[in-house]
């Protein structure tokens, strides 16, 4: 129990860097000219390579790692799957809106059920169905704000971020088998690496040009390190402890977290519908942290 009450406090956790993150990159896309492609780039090449830079001194025991079965093919496979799920998602809201995208993104915890119900043959849960379905309403009126007609679904957008979860989904039940395997910080920081060295092929990070000013740099500074470093840490630690269909649930304390930021720093407004939608969020983590030990 103890260890299930720790997953959960580290995907809330990972939820809450997420948000921050998202208002960070806000910021200087607006204000400082950084494209999508700079900031996906960016942040998993410098994660990546932040957090393997200890294993580069212990050469021996990180080929020890991969030379494991399944490994050298498993990390790459993680660092695609990341990659896509990012590069998905903003095109979804290039092709819509950032609700339409959020909308679509908290169908995660269903993919991730309908792989858990059709892969180890179970019946789904009532706890499961009630969390999935108070997480789906909390973020539809948390990206709303109660207006629907704000919600441009258009068919290319929708795709994009069935796509975005589709790709969410798989790289949270992916690492499962290697995590048994290796330390997290090698799954992570070796599919970041990955990731970010495929997407600075296209948008190098060493030839981002924007306006670089004290501002900018600590944001983007904040952007990889907290943003992702830690973020993806905690959330695949996480999936150590609990399920990826709780842990892709409590990942929605992100939208709770970007829209305060946006309300405090940011000045913009809060609408009755975050509101009831950030209630909602904190009860599907309640029903998710209630089960009986039996159940856990």
């Amino acid at each position: 129990m103890q260890k299930k009450t720790e997953g959960i406090c580290f995907a809330i956790s990972a939820g809450i860097c997420w948000g921050s993150m998202g208002v960070a990159a806000q910021v200087l896309m607006e204000d400082s000219g950084f494209t999508v492609g700079d900031l996906v780039a960016g942040r998993l090449l410098g994660a990546g390579v932040l957090l393997m830079f200890e294993h580069f001194f212990m050469r021996r025991l990180l080929l020890k790692y991969f030379s494991q079965p399944g490994v050298a093919k498993d990390i790459p496979l993680y660092g695609v799957l990341v990659l896509l799920t990012q590069l998905t998602f903003f095109l979804a809201i290039q092709c819509s809106n950032a609700g339409t995208a959020a909308i679509l993104a908290a169908t995660i915890p269903v993919f991730t059920t309908i792989w858990d119900i059709f892969v180890k043959h179970r019946a789904p849960q009532i706890r499961e169905m009630a969390c999935t379905a108070l997480a789906i309403i909390a973020v539809v009126l948390i990206t709303t704000k109660g207006d629907f007609d704000s919600v441009s679904l258009s068919l290319t957008g929708v795709l994009w971020g069935l796509a975005s979860s589709v790709a969410g989904a798989a790289s949270n039940i992916q690492p499962n088998a290697v995590l048994k395997k290796i330390p997290v910080t090698v799954v992570v920081g070796g599919g970041m690496t990955v990731g970010g060295i495929v997407m600075s092929i296209f948008f190098p990070p060493w030839a981002i040009e924007a306006n670089w000013t004290t501002q900018s740099a600590l944001f983007y500074t904040y952007i990889v390190v907290v943003g992702t470093l830690v973020s993806f840490l905690l959330y695949v630690s996480s999936l150590k402890m609990i399920s990826a269909t709780s842990a892709s649930l409590l990942s929605c304390f992100e939208p709770i977290t970007a829209v305060v930021l946006s309300v405090v720093l940011l000045g913009a407004p809060l609408t009755p519908a975050e509101g009831v939608g950030g209630v909602l969020v904190f009860a599907a983590v309640w029903l998710l942290a209630s089960r009986k030990k039996a159940q856990a």
